[in-house]
């Protein structure tokens, strides 16, 4: 090893263990903070007095190992708090100024998203409602028509062509038929029949999405703010945060496929249970997860067919 190559190794070896001596500083200080913890004088002294002798640089590999084994014995007494954990709850002050925490903006970018997804759902839950109204008002009128349409079937027919006109995005349905017959109950038959449809795929796929995603994030939320208070809230943790929301959506999905409403009712029950999905998912996998060991025992247990002679 040539002489710079061993300044090079001394010198990361020194960065590392002047950061080792602050972070156990830092846990000391966490440690004073803490109300209901206790540490013990030898710790405490430990890593001051190494920590000294590394700001002056007149450490040795004895002082090195015994930093070592005090911050061990530190980190043991306040897990599940890490050094990582503190870092990210608690704001750094650099040069004077105050830096915002990773918890801060994993917060606010969260409550962002929970505040866009409710008004989102708000939404359509209100486009649902006004599209089913004119729905339901339209479907007892008899047909075949025959003659004009009496005014109040007329104003709710004619808003529900243009509650048509906006979810096909500025279309108007096109029917192919003859200029001499009566096509006007067909075109009526047409537009009711899409709203029916749409209305159906509201129910089953769309509003139970975003309910199981609003249940997602509310559970992501309540357990940042557990997490910012008890300070275990590592970075790490945002990966699952993110696969959560995924598979709150998922959540509400499947629940929207195995309770499906009749068409025409607006049950609060599969929108409530799709919430709550997503809100504990572990619930709803760990149901499937019996079903499929059920139907895997019942399949292992059904004796095979007699061999036939």
């Amino acid at each position: 090893m040539t002489n710079d190559e061993a300044s090079k190794t001394s010198s990361s070896a020194q960065k590392e263990l002047i950061k080792l001596a602050e972070d156990s500083r830092c846990l000391l200080h966490y440690v004073a903070r803490h109300g209901n913890l206790t540490i013990s004088p030898e710790i405490a002294k430990g890593i001051t007095t190494v920590s000294t002798k590394i700001e002056n640089d007149n450490w040795s590999v004895g002082d090195e190992i015994y930093l070592i084994q005090c911050y061990d014995r530190l980190a043991r007494q306040i897990y599940p708090v890490t050094i990582e954990s503190i870092k990210a709850v608690v704001p750094i002050i650099t040069n004077g100024k105050q830096s915002k925490p990773t918890a801060s903006k994993t917060i606010t970018l969260y409550r962002y998203y929970t505040v866009f997804t409710l008004l989102f759902l708000l939404m359509v839950q209100m486009f649902y409602l006004f599209g089913y109204t004119l729905l339901e008002d339209l479907k007892p009128f008899p047909q075949p028509i025959s003659g004009p349409l009496p005014d109040d079937i007329e104003a709710n027919y004619q808003l529900l062509k243009q509650w048509n006109f906006l979810w096909m995005f500025g279309q108007t349905i096109q029917l192919d038929v003859p200029l001499d017959k009566q096509h006007f109950g067909i075109e009526f038959s047409a537009n009711l029949i899409a709203a029916q449809s749409f209305i159906q795929m509201l129910q089953s796929y769309l509003l139970p999405l975003i309910y199981g995603l609003l249940g997602a994030l509310i559970f992501v939320l309540r357990t940042l703010l557990q997490q910012v208070r008890s300070l275990t809230y590592t970075a790490s943790r945002e990966i699952g945060y993110r696969l959560r929301l995924t598979l709150g959506c998922l959540a509400g999905m499947i629940t929207g496929w195995f309770l499906k409403p009749e068409m025409g009712e607006m049950a609060l029950s599969p929108m409530a249970l799709a919430f709550l999905a997503g809100y504990s998912i572990e619930v709803l996998f760990s149901l499937l997860d019996k079903l499929i060991d059920s139907l895997r025992r019942q399949t292992n247990s059904t004796p095979p067919p007699p061999p036939s002679h």
